[in-house]
């Protein structure tokens, strides 16, 4: 059955945007489920008395060890359960559940960082790993809730990845400030992490959510990025950090960059 399936959704693929792409999935959904049909029928009476002769064994058992039977049927009722509550958990605690996956210090790898629960964290893995947040400080999302059911806007966003100390790569919109002598950061701030110096350069930009040159103030949102690199000494990886959001969520990302400390 799973062999007919799966020969339809491939014979659907390798036939992919043409007119004869649906049959395919037809026929072997048709195939699966007469197969089904079919072993259904043929091990029904098997499966009664199986059925009915497993029952007997458990009902002989529960009488013999009642207690142990009342604390299995409170197990099995929980363990029911536990799905749901997970599904729960993940729902309305995203970012919280974010770090049981991956661990708030280690955003990207030669870095630690001092994370906080309410940012969701997704990250890739590798020696130069790449992670991407995402939280807010509006409502009950500043505890640890997912955002969206909590917040009228969108949550700020940042990212951390790391290159090689010989990797040449830089912020591109600082780098063609430098080249064309013409400045459009409004503020620049410097500090350490470690021995390495950082850099991080402020842009304040006006997006537009409606559709052509839309002049209305309601069509129209401020949002604020920050561009961070370490100047590149040869000798540790290179950090560069990202922020897009809003102007109240600034201070928590700096206060998380300037937490930070090289590990080896």
């Amino acid at each position: 059955m799973v062999f007919s399936l799966l020969l339809g959704l491939v014979l659907c693929f390798d036939l992919a945007w043409g007119k004869l792409a649906l049959i395919p999935s037809l026929l072997s959904l048709s195939l699966t489920i007469a197969s089904l049909l079919v072993f259904r029928r043929k091990t029904q009476k098997w499966e009664i008395k199986s059925d009915a002769a497993s029952w007997m064994a458990g009902r002989s058992w529960r009488r013999l060890h009642p207690r142990p039977a009342r604390n299995l049927r409170i197990l099995n009722r929980c363990l029911l359960w536990l799905p749901s509550i997970c599904a729960a958990f993940v729902l309305f605690f995203l970012p919280v559940a974010s770090h049981l996956i991956y661990p708030r210090g280690h955003l990207v790898s030669r870095y630690r960082f001092p994370a906080p629960l309410n940012w969701a964290i997704m990250k890739s893995r590798g020696e130069c790993s790449i992670a991407w947040v995402f939280f807010s400080n509006e409502s009950a999302a500043r505890y640890g809730f997912t955002p969206i059911w909590f917040n009228h806007s969108f949550p700020s966003s940042a990212t951390f990845g790391t290159t090689s100390p010989a990797s040449p790569y830089r912020w591109w919109r600082p780098e063609r400030e430098a080249v064309s002598g013409h400045t459009t950061h409004i503020a620049k701030s410097e500090f350490k992490i470690g021995a390495v110096d950082m850099n991080c350069w402020e842009y304040r930009d006006v997006y537009h959510y409606g559709l052509g040159d839309s002049t209305n103030p309601s069509d129209s949102g401020v949002f604020w990025q920050l561009l961070c690199s370490t100047e590149p000494n040869g000798r540790d990886f290179n950090l560069h950090a990202s922020f897009l959001g809003h102007k109240e969520d600034i201070p928590d990302f700096y206060k998380v960059l300037q937490g930070a400390t090289v590990s080896q």
